[in-house]
Parts: C-alpha cells; structure tokens; sequence
C-alpha cells in the first residue's frame, strides 16, 4: 500500500539530521507550483512577496533546528520549461530557507549507477521511494526495507560528490535562463 501526501508529515518530522532527496524527473505537477510556473513562464519577474512559502518556511525551521537539507537534481542535455523555472526560481529560493541542491546531469548519474526512481531519505535509514504517474503528478510513495538504505547512501554520496552546486552549474549554462530563451508575443487591445 502507497503511502499518501497526508502520511508523510512524520518522516520528516521525525528526521533529526539529515533529509535527502533525489529527484530526476523532467516535469513534477504539484497545484502550489503552478502560479508561479505561469508566472514565469509569463516573462513576469520574480516577487519576493512569495516567500516565503509554507514549505520554505518548514525548510527553514527544520535547518535552524541543526537538519541537513540537500537535494540532488539529475538534469538531461534540453531543460523543459518546469526544470528551467526550478533552476532560475526555485533553488534559489529554497536555497534563501536552507536547502541545498546540486545538479547532476544524467550521463553522470547513469555512470554512478543510479535507480530510474525519485527518493527521499532520512537520516541515512530510512527510504521512500517516490512514484509518479505519467503527467508527473504523485501517486504514492513507499517505506522501502531497511536494508535499502546501505545502498542509497553510496548512492546519495556519490551523487553528491559529483554533482555541481546549483547555483555554479546556473550561472554556467546562460542558454537556459529565461531571458535568454522566452519570447512573449505582446498582447492585442
């Protein structure tokens, strides 16, 4: 049985230091991010007013609290519009409340052997493993066995040691920054 959105306020509650996430999928629909997706995608500029946002703030007080937040972001050749917006908005963002992401292209996580799967993981034992329907929406998630966790701790190190921190590998791929790509055709009145 997957274990629903509501059911995993505990694990990270309970996490007391260290919260890592992989993540690998080219589009996540989440109801929250999509008026800030338009928005960007929309060529308007970011509001600070937004932040911070509840999650921001949960991110915040469990870092102050002494928790090590860290995300590793596996990124294909062509960014869609969803990764573009969480390296130009998002991570930043989450970086202002304490999160940290690295980025890892998808060759080096092939290389290093990495599950086809998104994960969480808690204090280096416990794993949920993600999944998502076909539009990127989540489904459910499952409390993997905790002879699992052995193998993706080498899999959270190696991923982190060879990922590049999200804000260098950002300002080394101008291509993908908004400006730089989004044309907005003007309105007709």
């Amino acid at each position: 049985m997957l274990l629903a959105d509501a059911d995993l306020d505990p694990f990270f509650d309970l996490a007391k230091g260290d919260i890592f996430r992989m993540e690998a999928l080219p589009e996540y629909r989440v109801d929250v991010e999509q008026p800030l997706l338009r928005a960007y995608l929309a060529g308007e500029p970011y509001d600070m007013a937004r932040e911070p946002t509840k999650w921001q703030s949960y991110i915040r007080a469990r870092t102050s609290e002494g928790i090590n937040w860290r995300k590793v972001r596996v990124l294909g050749d062509n960014l869609t519009p969803y990764e573009r917006w969480e390296c130009e908005w998002g991570y930043p963002a989450s970086a202002r409340h304490g999160q940290r992401t690295r980025i890892l292209q998808r060759a080096d996580a092939d290389r290093i052997g990495l599950p086809a799967y998104d994960w969480w993981m808690f204090d280096s034992a416990i794993v949920l493993k993600f999944h998502y329907d076909e539009t990127g929406a989540f489904v459910g998630a499952e409390e993997l066995p905790g002879s699992a966790a052995a193998a993706h701790v080498a899999w959270r190190d190696r991923s982190l040691d060879a990922g590049v921190p999200s804000e260098r590998w950002w300002a080394a791929h101008p291509q993908y920054w908004r400006d730089n790509w989004l044309t907005i055709e003007p309105q007709q009145t």
